[in-house]
Formats: C-alpha cells, structure tokens, sequence
C-alpha cells in the first residue's frame, strides 16, 4: 500500500462491543479538540504557562514517538525519506494538523534540517478560541509529536521549533527541525523544554528510553499472557495464531476482513481446512461463499491436487448429472463421445458444489449415493467408478427448512453439513464496508486508468447505513459505477447509485413490501432490457444465477430472454 493511499478507517480496529478500539495492536482513544483546549486551559490555570508548555511537549512527544515506530512496524519503511513521509502522513490523517513539507537540506557533518508548513491547526485553533491573540506560537503538543516521529525514523534526537503560528496572526503555522548536533548553541534550550515540567529532569533521549521500556514491559506481559495461556489449553494457544493467519490470508486474498464475526468465520473455514470433512459454506448472495470454499482448498492436505466446481442452479438435471458423473457415448443424443465427470477429476482433489439447494431431489439420491458408497456411474454406464473427493458445498438456502418442506433430502443434508460456516451479511459487518470501499475505488481506478484517490465523508455515511442486499459484489459494482460517474478525484454523493442515496428517504415514507417491490424491479428491468439473462442481472446489480432464481421464485416468465 502506497502512504498516500493510507485511510485511517483501513488503519483501526473497531470493537464497539467491548468499548475499544486499536492501531496496529495498540489501543486508541478518540477525543475532541474542545476537550483538548480545555485541558491545556486548565494546565495553565493550574502550573503556569512554562510548565504547561513542557508538559504538552513531552506529552506530544510520547504520543509521536509511539506513533511512528508502530507505523514502521506497520508499513515497513524501506528509506529514511520514507520513514519521513510516513510520519507526516500519520501526523496528518489523525487530525492533529495538515502538514505541507516545505525543504529538506543535508548539512555538514551529516546533519539535516528540515521545513514545514502546517495547516489546520487544532491547538492554534483552540488558543484562539479560549484566549485570543498569543505573543508566542502555540502548538505545543503538535511540536512535539513532530519531534517524537522524527526522533523514532531517524534512531537519535531531533528537535522541531514553531517559527510561525496562526494563533499569532500568521497565515500559517511554520516549523524547522534540526538532529540535536545541528541545533548547536541552542541545543540547551530543547532539552530545558523536553525536560521534566515539574522535576526539570529527564532530556528527549531519556524519555524515549522510558517509552522503550513500558513497551518492552507491555511485550513481556504479553509473552507472559501467552505462555500462561498455552499452560491451560493446547486449542487456546494457537488461537491467535489461527486468527492472525486468517486474517492475513483472507487480506492477501483481497478480502478484507474486519468484523469479529467475520474474523470467526475464517478461523473456522482454517480450522477445518486441514480435516478431510464435508463443508457447508452458508450465506446470502454476495457474502463471500466461494471466496471461503477457495480458502479451505488451499489449505487443506488437498491443495496441491485439481480444485473443480459446479454451480448447481445453473444446469439442468440431465447436464447436471452428467457434469457431475461423466456419461459414456451415446447415453443420450449428443453424446458423442465418453466424458469424464467432476467426481472423477477431483477424485485426490476437492469438488465445490456452488448453490447445492438448486439441486432436483431426483439428483440429490444418486448424489447421496455417491458421498456414501464412494462410487459413481456415469450416465448410460453398466459398472461403478471408485472416487473420493472431498465435497465442499456452497448455498445461500436454509437448508434445515428446506428439509422440513421436503424440497432436501435430510439424509444428504447430514451428509453434506459435516461442518456448517455461516457467513454474515454485510450489514451485520459494517467495519469493513469503508475499508472494501476505498480497495474497489482504488481496483477500479486503475483499471479505468482514471485519477480517483478519495470518497467524500458524506458519500461514506450513505454507503455505510445502505443495508446492501446484495452483500460485496453489490457494493463493489456500486464503487465501480461511481468511479466511472465520477468528475474529479473524489467520489461524491452524487456519483453514487440512487438506490443508495435515496435509501432512507425510502425508509421513512411508507412501509415498503419487499417481495412485491423485487418483483416489480425485476420486471421493469425484462422490459428495458431486451436481449440476455446477463444483461438483465448487471441492469440490477445481481449475477445471472440470482436473477433466474428470483424469476422462478416470483413465478416471471423469462420470455424471450436467452
């Protein structure tokens, strides 16, 4: 990931459930800048303006220091440039001030020192709020944090000074920065600043060296923790492993994970993955099914073996039965020569059974009789074939009422469900609906070959609260949709799909009949597009599978579509 693509929502770990919320494994906290400026109100009331001073640059200090070598961990800074525009880029996508480099010049003796310009400003913005005109610059705590960052991407002391500030009537805030070597005669008057306000002990470097040890207790603890969680349970133990290896799989797999009831699912399907078990992927349409079926394959001991899949609502019985089985020659007209079925191609390997609720019960015996006997006849066959596939199968039914209404064998339902993972929908996964947004933003850009790198706020708040019936693949033709609308290089709310804007003013008129309105939706659609099954299913947004099985639920005839 290039910095400049960094957004903070991609950064943060949010876990409203348990109150917290975490960067890069640390935990944050979210506060106003009114609360901010009172605090520094309150310092000055209490200590004076020096100690006040001192005070919020050390404290800016920790909270730079921390923020860049976490960032390093993150990001892996190849450069010491890098290093440098990484902690600019965090500088500024926290909020803490809109930092403008200016110059960096190389010194005799190897020094360096550097320029910037800052904008927005909250401490300049909240001194003018609480006092007025200041006599002096202002941005303590932002000066340190710029001289803590610095201090961590460069290994040794660097001091940050404000030479320009908006709370004294500057158009701007300006800052130089020099290595302590470079500073010279001046030198002492960083350390006095950086030292202990009340104390007037303790330089930068000691203080970095304190930040160095609570984190060399915090790992401690932590490997502590670990050791005592192994003690209690062999399966507690590698449990953050698991999910720490799920997590990296499915984001390499370009399928961003969130959600702490997403994270359980991945674990699961990796969990399982090594099992020679029969696996139910459920979930609705767009979820992520095959994605997980994927996933389960390669790391399972059949990985290096043929993975093949069949989607069971999209052929009819006779196609289906001989995709599945093979036939020989001449089993039915057309057949004209033998054919190889998917259970003998992935017999060492595994067969993916998409959308296995689609499948006639007429069909579901003879599969039935397959996962039982280990053995199939190819269509207009006279001997049995000996295969072992694992089956892994995919549908977005409840199966168990579907038993209950005699349209699944509960036999084959038992069968097959050795092991069920439910995938949530998106709207019961809302965390990872910014981060998914901007990754298809940034996909579809580049392959539109147009210059897009943002999504306005207001466009992400009617993304995040639009339920999204039709899960991921309806968000992501939606992101793509925008960035082809879109004008500059920001998508706006106008460039979003109106069934997503206009949602809650939707929501608050009358009562909406969900069914009736989808039928109505999937008629107009037939009317306007005239021609194939596909053009219809992208007018809304849907695969082709989906659309035939919502016509066939609602009872449309398809007409002259092909």
């Amino acid at each position: 990931m290039k910095l400049r693509d960094i957004h903070l929502l991609e950064l943060l770990e949010l876990h409203p459930d348990k109150g917290t919320i975490y960067f890069n494994n640390r935990r944050m906290l979210i506060q106003s800048a009114d609360a901010m400026g009172l605090l520094c109100k309150e310092l000055i009331s209490a200590f004076g303006v020096d100690s006040a001073r001192r005070l919020l640059l050390r404290f800016g200090y920790a909270n730079g220091y921390d923020d860049s070598l976490a960032g390093a961990e993150q990001f892996k800074a190849k450069s010491m440039a890098e290093s440098v525009e990484l902690a600019t880029t965090i500088h500024t996508i926290m909020g803490i001030v809109k930092v403008e480099p200016i110059e960096a010049i190389e010194l005799p003796g190897g020094g360096l020192r550097t320029e910037m310009l800052w904008h927005n400003s909250f401490e300049a913005e909240q001194w003018l709020k609480h006092f007025g005109r200041s006599k002096w610059p202002v941005c303590w705590s932002t000066v340190g944090y710029a001289s803590g960052s610095r201090s961590a991407a460069f290994g040794k002391d660097f001091y940050y000074k404000e030479v320009m500030c908006v709370a004294m009537g500057d158009p701007h805030c300006k800052i130089e920065g020099r290595d302590s070597a470079s500073w010279g005669d001046e030198l002492p008057c960083f350390e006095a600043d950086f030292a202990s306000a009340e104390l007037h002990t303790g330089t930068a470097s000691e203080l970095r060296k304190e930040i160095d040890r609570l984190k060399k207790i915090e790992r401690e603890q932590k490997t502590q923790l670990l050791h005592y969680s192994r003690l209690l349970s062999d399966r507690d133990a590698d449990s953050d492993e698991i999910r720490s290896r799920a997590v990296d799989l499915s984001n390499n797999g370009r399928f961003i994970v969130r959600s702490m009831v997403m994270s359980e699912a991945i674990e699961q399907a990796i969990r399982v993955a090594t099992l020679n078990t029969q696996v139910l992927v459920q979930g609705e349409s767009g979820t992520g099914k095959e994605f997980v079926v994927n996933l389960i394959h390669q790391q399972s001991l059949r990985a290096r073996e043929v993975f093949v899949s069949v989607n069971c609502a999209a052929l009819t019985d006779t196609l289906l039965e001989s995709e599945l089985f093979g036939h020989v020659r001449g089993a039915f007209t057309g057949a004209v020569r033998e054919k190889l079925g998917l259970f003998e191609l992935a017999s060492n390997g595994t067969l993916f059974l998409d959308e296995i609720g689609e499948m006639p019960l007429s069909l579901q015996s003879k599969l039935l009789r397959a996962l039982e006997n280990g053995e199939i006849r190819r269509v207009g066959g006279d001997h049995c074939i000996k295969v072992h596939p694992r089956i892994l199968a995919a549908t977005n039914r409840d199966l168990r009422r579907d038993v209950e209404a005699g349209k699944f064998r509960q036999d084959l339902y038992y069968r097959v469900a050795g092991f069920i993972i439910k995938l949530p929908p998106l709207r019961q996964r809302t965390e990872e609906i910014a981060p998914m947004a901007h990754n298809f933003m940034r996909e579809a850009a580049k392959n539109l070959d147009k210059q897009i790198s943002s999504i306005r706020p207001e466009a992400m708040t009617h993304l995040v609260r639009y339920p999204w019936p039709g899960n991921v693949r309806e968000l992501k033709h939606s992101i793509e949709r925008a960035v082809i609308v879109a004008r500059g290089s920001t998508i706006e709310v106008d460039d979003l799909p109106a069934e997503v804007t206009s949602w809650q003013d939707n929501l608050a008129g009358e009562s909406l009949d969900l069914k009736r309105n989808e039928k109505a939706l999937i008629q107009e659609a037939l009317q306007r597009n005239h021609g194939t099954r596909a053009s219809v299913a992208e007018a809304l947004n849907i695969s082709p599978v989906t659309l035939w099985r919502k016509m066939r639920r609602y009872g449309i005839d398809d007409g002259e579509l092909r």
